[in-house]
């Protein structure tokens, strides 16, 4: 019997054993024989031998796995390629992530310029091969998981013969997480959905018997995070956004968000490094944990179901990009269009459409014209299509963005039309980057004179009050804020004429609001603390509410935070004690990362963690001055605070300060709809998580205790009802809000635990 040939390019990419894995978890049947192409040998024979290893597992399957560099070989007799190639590598799509910055837009390997950019590189290169598949195999069908992933299939099918489908695992994650929300398995529903790939709509959910479900989606937006377009807006629009939308409704938000982190190719890339140390470890008949560090879904959500489908002739409806051949009267009939589409005797016989919008057929022709206009540009290296293409994309806004982008990734002859200097680099700081300078002392109002002479002040009505007097130079004008709503602070920036320095008092809510306004000014911004609450004074991001839930944002580190005792000491001992639940919290924060490590093979960094446990330590050695908030005290939180900014910089994330013991604080806000001091609602959460990870929490219930920090549901306006709430849901949010991996990705929360610490606290 002859068996069925699947050419994967691209085979030497490190996830791709996970499709073995997929397919005999699907139930494979008949005979296969797998080519792996790509060209780097060492990397092709790793794979290749932990691929035949998933397979051994499964004495039921009947494959057969090769691997070869030489191209014809991998593509002559394919009855189906897969192709994954990913044309410039890691370092491209680092390039297309970080460039659009420059021009005022999110960078993205699929919309946007960094798409176009893609595109750029990957058209040529898959013509080039499907030409040659042309020649040997003209029969092969082609399943599409390069990016831009519908761009690269119009292409092939405007510039080829060949069979071309798209598969994209994005709606059937998104179906999965509707289904969820509604308490319903994934096959119980029927969802329609149309559009094209990464600009596609769910606009009904069905239940078997008829009924309609998506109004209920609609209802509970703000429980669904992972949708990404404000709540506000779809419920207008009345039909669900895919998952890449938001790059298109709020892209001013998408850049504030990933300002000054780690941009996905670069985390994609210390990934590899892993995964390939661990590949180069690893020896026949050992575990195969590595492969799950990569979380390649698309193999066991779409292409496995999709080559089965096909080559085992399974009768299914499959989410698809196709030919649009007038499903979507709206749009050309050779667009490539996402629909579900059936399947029947390996044959793609029909595919069904939905209703959209008005509104929302406008955007998608308009997103369908820039996508063939951009396929045609770069196939055929026509300049001016692509400038046309450009002026299409949705996220570029004037012609300057347009011909700026265009200059820099398709570059005519250069021309030097001007000169240029180099000036000597200043000597770096002792950290390697920017950190604010703290200042501590007595009459410090007093004698703040900053050079710009004039600035804005933002801060809480009540503080002003009692320190007006102080300055020996006022503000020019002073904005009182009362909390972090993004809109409200966009709002407040619109509004706040021009000046040169921004300068908050107050505590997180105003350092907040002052940072935030220096930020989308690009303006210096100074800070006075009034209470060492918070460590919003010396971290690098801004604290902003969106939706009801907390969210970080921006890229700007204070010039200088002055510290003064007296204005410090005016202010009631419980807000100063709180600092210290921001800071214990690592005691948590630290077994999640251990954690989280051992789990998922997560970056550890033993370095980080001996730092964060020496200023629990010093916490706990000034347990007493801090309780009595002395100069000492004061001193001592502050520069906890500063270091551990530091610790989490040079890491990169917040990670060695903050998992489970956040996540127990900001549901516990999103529950109750309450505002709590956040050090005393931390310092809970900490203890609560401390008992179910079995870490120790009497120990932070003694140096709680010592630094009189408030902790107990009764002193910090938690009823009971509302703690049980909090930790019912708690996985939940985890699941659906959580910013760390940490203990409850894998311990659920029951009500024999609830009773355990209910009976230990407070109320």
């Amino acid at each position: 019997m002859s068996r069925i040939k699947v050419t994967i390019l691209g085979g030497s990419a490190l996830a791709t054993p996970i499709l073995f894995e997929a397919l005999a978890k699907k139930g494979a049947q008949a005979s296969y024989v797998f080519y792996l192409h790509g060209r780097d040998l060492e990397r092709l024979e790793l794979v290749y031998r932990v691929s035949e290893t998933i397979v051994s597992k499964y004495p039921d399957l009947d494959f057969q796995v090769s691997y070869t560099s030489e191209l014809e070989k991998a593509l002559e007799g394919a009855d189906y390629c897969l192709n994954q190639i990913r044309v410039g590598g890691l370092e491209g799509r680092a390039y297309d992530e970080t460039f659009p910055r420059r021009f005022g837009i999110p960078g993205e390997e699929t919309v946007g310029p960094g798409g176009f950019s893609n595109s750029l590189r990957g058209i040529p290169k898959v013509l080039e091969i499907a030409k040659l598949i042309e020649k040997l195999s003209p029969q092969t069908v082609i399943l599409n998981l390069t990016n831009p992933s519908s761009i690269i299939q119009y292409a092939l099918r405007r510039y080829t013969s060949l069979q071309v489908i798209g598969t994209c695992d994005s709606p059937i994650s998104l179906m999965e997480l509707l289904a969820k929300s509604l308490g319903a398995a994934t096959s119980e529903l029927k969802f329609s959905i149309s559009g094209m790939h990464h600009f596609s709509w769910i606009c009904s959910i069905l239940e078997a018997a008829g009924n309609e479900r998506i109004h209920e989606i609609l209802e509970r937006l703000e429980e669904i995070p992972k949708i990404g377009v404000d709540p506000e807006l779809v419920r207008a629009l009345g039909v669900i956004p895919g998952p890449y939308l938001k790059y298109y409704f709020h892209p001013d938000r998408i850049l504030a968000e990933t300002e000054g982190r780690t941009i996905r190719a670069h985390q994609l890339m210390a990934l590899s490094d892993q995964m390939l140390a661990a590949y180069r470890r690893w020896k026949p008949g050992e575990p195969t944990e590595m492969l799950n560090q990569r979380g390649a879904v698309w193999y066991e959500k779409i292409v496995a179901p999709t080559l089965l489908a096909l080559a085992e002739k399974r009768n299914t409806e499959l989410v698809l990009s196709v030919d649009n051949n007038d499903k979507l009267p709206f749009l050309p009939p050779d667009a490539i269009v996402e629909l579900p589409v059936t399947i029947e005797n390996g044959q793609i016989v029909s595919s069904r459409s939905a209703m959209l919008p008005q509104f929302i057929q406008s955007l998608t022709a308009q997103n369908c014209a820039y996508e063939l206009l951009a396929a045609q540009a770069i196939a055929e290296n026509d300049r001016q299509k692509a400038l046309q293409a450009l002026m299409a994309n949705l996220l570029i806004k004037t012609f300057n963005q347009a011909r700026g982008i265009l200059d820099e990734v398709w570059p005519v002859q250069k021309r030097s039309v001007f000169q240029t200097i180099e000036i000597p680099k200043a000597k770096k700081e002792g950290y390697g980057f920017k950190i604010p300078t703290l200042i501590y002392g007595f009459e410090l109002l007093e004698n703040y004179r900053p050079a710009e002479e004039e600035y804005i002040l933002i801060t809480m009505e009540e503080l002003w009050d009692k320190v007006k007097d102080r300055f020996a130079l006022p503000p020019t004008m002073v904005a009182f804020i009362k909390d972090l709503d993004w809109y409200q602070l966009e709002a407040l920036e619109t509004a706040l004429p021009q000046t040169p320095l921004i300068v908050g008092l107050g505590g997180g809510v105003a350092q907040d609001a002052a940072k935030f306004v220096a930020w989308k000014r690009h303006l210096p911004v100074d800070l006075f603390v009034s209470i060492t609450s918070v460590d919003a004074s010396v971290t690098k991001s801004v604290a902003v509410r969106a939706g009801g839930h907390v969210t970080y944002i921006g890229f700007i580190v204070p010039r200088e935070v002055w510290i003064d005792y007296p204005l410090i000491q005016s202010a009631p001992p419980r807000l100063n004690r709180s600092g210290v639940g921001d800071i214990l919290c690592a005691h948590v924060a630290l077994w999640d990362w251990r954690f989280a490590h051992e789990q998922t093979g997560e970056a550890y960094d033993p370095e980080s963690v001996q730092a964060m446990q020496a200023w629990i330590r010093q916490i706990v050695d000034n347990a007493e001055e801090i309780y009595q908030v002395t100069p000492k005290g004061i001193q001592m939180i502050m520069k906890a605070f500063e270091q551990i900014s530091i610790i989490c910089r040079r890491f990169g994330s917040s990670r060695p300060q903050e998992a489970s013991d956040h996540t127990f604080a900001y549901n516990a806000e999103y529950q109750t709809g309450k505002s709590f001091l956040h050090g005393e609602l931390v310092a809970l959460g900490s203890w609560v998580m401390a008992n179910l990870q079995e870490n120790n929490p009497e120990f932070l219930a003694e140096v709680f205790q010592r630094t009189g920090i408030l902790w107990h549901p009764r002193d910090i306006g938690l009823t009971q009802a509302e703690f049980i709430q909090t930790l019912k849901t708690l996985n939940w949010y985890q699941s659906n809000f959580g910013r760390r991996y940490s203990i409850l990705n894998k311990v659920h929360i029951n009500d024999q635990f609830i009773e355990k610490v209910v009976s230990q606290l407070k109320f």
